[in-house]
């Protein structure tokens, strides 16, 4: 366990409203989608108490009180911040600023699996000193995803939307994990409602914004068709479970 970590905040982006997926998930929010016996949200809680983090954000929006049950029913010890309205990812972050203060912070999506070194991440972050450290996989399951484009010396200057003919082994490609310095905040819109993807990075990339290479698997279970395979890997795949052991 890294000691650094223990006072590093960690915001948990749960307040989409999982519109692809709600065929399968029709009356839950995407971060309690079933996986064994288990839920998402008790794998990543898994995750970031055994990193070492303890304060733990959760941004939540669509179907809260779900959320806001299941954490009280397993004790988990977490804050929320919470959504009216949606804001999108940068307002969700934006509004959960308050229970950071003015330290670094973490962001990592919800409806994820994705287990990177953050003890790594973090030096990697301290030795770079940039303004943000993106962590990027090879290993990204499924369709779709951000092929990041980087400079020499390892900064991100830009992505594109990874097509059909695009293969993730040969691609970094973005994992959803950052950490950020504080004043990424003088970035932010004066809108309440924006997009990290589409209107904080592209300014982000022009400052000194590094790119954490892992070799971890990365699923979005945004859609069935990655769920599906998500539910199929932890159940059949042996090589996979020590990586992703979720309890």
């Amino acid at each position: 366990m890294y000691s650094k970590l223990k006072d590093t905040p960690i915001i948990v982006l749960c307040g989409g409203l999982g519109t692809r997926l709600r065929s399968t998930l029709p009356d839950k929010p995407k971060v309690l989608a079933p996986i064994g016996e288990k839920t998402l949200f008790d794998f990543i809680i898994a995750m970031l108490t055994k990193a070492g983090f303890e304060k733990i954000i959760l941004s939540v929006g669509y179907l809260k009180e779900h959320i806001k049950e299941h954490a009280l029913k397993n004790q988990y010890l977490v804050i929320f911040s919470e959504e009216e309205e949606p804001l999108g990812t940068g307002g969700a972050v934006k509004a959960a600023l308050p229970f950071v203060g003015t330290k670094q912070f973490f962001v990592m999506n919800g409806d994820t699996v994705f287990n990177p070194n953050f003890e790594k991440l973090y030096v990697f972050h301290e030795e770079k000193d940039g303004i943000m450290s993106m962590a990027l996989t090879t290993r990204y399951v499924g369709s779709g995803g951000n092929i990041v484009s980087l400079a020499e010396d390892g900064r991100v200057i830009g992505w594109r939307e990874k097509t059909a003919e695009d293969t993730s082994e040969q691609f970094d490609l973005n994992a959803g994990t950052y950490l950020m310095e504080p004043s990424v905040a003088d970035y932010f819109p004066q809108k309440k409602k924006f997009s990290l993807e589409n209107d904080l990075f592209p300014i982000l990339f022009e400052q000194e914004c590094y790119a954490f290479p892992t070799q971890e698997i990365f699923i979005d279970i945004g859609v069935p068709e990655r769920y599906e395979i998500a539910l199929k890997m932890f159940k059949n795949d042996a090589s996979l479970s020590p990586k992703l052991k979720m309890w």
